[in-house]
């Protein structure tokens, strides 16, 4: 199955299943979408580089183009009801992978986390493992999250994981092992609700905001501290309280915001990863 692949002996990206390759392109196209939403503060867009000066739009499509095949190998593993490790495995390539095409740079390793693992979901559920009414968020929980470890049974492997430590959070492991929550609860129902009155683009910077305001970023918390952390929500906070994409001038209040999250070099792409997630499960379950 998953044996052997460019660059890494552990992985072998044959030739995947119409379904596989079906789940993978939604990934991107997700990924895509999340990259051309603005203003989204201290983030990357087609507009400009945000709080990241080494990065542009072209090196988070070059990212996103090398990771497709290996959305789809995390696809077909998960319609094979593959054990964790197996999703692991892929995800340490993909990393590489990623690190090759955009030349040392972190483009995606949290949206790797995030959307392998409901990429995964989605092949399990598409092969008959789960009914078309379970959410991708409970075949996450109930497939993996037992084998999931959250930050506190883990050492300080990495910042996120750091992060989490230093700030008592469970950080995307604790997102992942409960079912995706903050998707469910906040992404999902702030997107639907928006596109009744908005268009695509405004709804998608609306949940954006939304996330922002409730979620724990790890990104964020080593950018700029608890004291960053407040500052972001504050922000989510009084532009949700004006109302959101329905006030006037939304548009120039938010980029108001992004060039603040430049000034400060914050950014929260742990929510970016969140957004794109919701993006790629609403779009799924529409088409179901």
């Amino acid at each position: 199955m998953l044996i052997e692949a460019p660059n890494n002996p552990t992985l072998n990206l044959i030739s995947r299943s119409n379904e596989a390759l079906s789940i993978a392109r939604r990934v991107s196209r997700a990924l895509l979408e999340e990259l051309a939403i603005y203003p989204k503060p201290g983030l990357v867009s087609h507009v400009d580089s945000g709080s990241h000066p080494d990065m542009d739009a072209a090196c988070f499509e070059d990212s996103i183009e090398c990771l497709e095949p290996f959305f789809a190998a995390m696809a077909e593993a998960g319609a094979d009801a593959c054990p964790l490790r197996v999703l692991q495995q892929i995800g340490i390539a993909s990393e590489q992978a990623m690190l090759e095409a955009t030349r040392g740079r972190n483009t995606h390793r949290g949206a790797i986390f995030c959307l392998g693992l409901l990429a995964a979901a989605a092949g399990r559920r598409g092969s008959g493992g789960f009914s078309s009414s379970i959410s991708l968020g409970e075949i996450v929980r109930s497939s993996w999250g037992a084998e999931l470890l959250l930050p506190n049974e883990l050492p300080a492997m990495s910042d996120g994981i750091a992060m989490c430590h230093r700030h008592n959070i469970s950080g995307v492991r604790g997102e992942a092992k409960s079912g995706f929550p903050s998707v469910y609860l906040i992404g999902l129902p702030a997107l639907r609700r928006t596109l009744s009155f908005t268009s695509s683009s405004a709804a998608k910077v609306q949940v954006f905001f939304e996330l922002l305001a409730a979620c724990e970023d790890t990104t964020l918390l080593k950018r700029g501290g608890a004291e960053g952390r407040r500052f972001a929500r504050e922000e989510a906070g009084r532009f949700l309280g004006n109302g959101g994409v329905r006030q006037q001038g939304w548009e120039a209040e938010a980029i108001g915001i992004h060039r603040a999250f430049v000034a400060r070099n914050l950014t929260a792409g742990g929510v970016a990863d969140i957004l794109a997630s919701t993006i790629f499960i609403h779009e799924l379950e529409d088409s179901l």
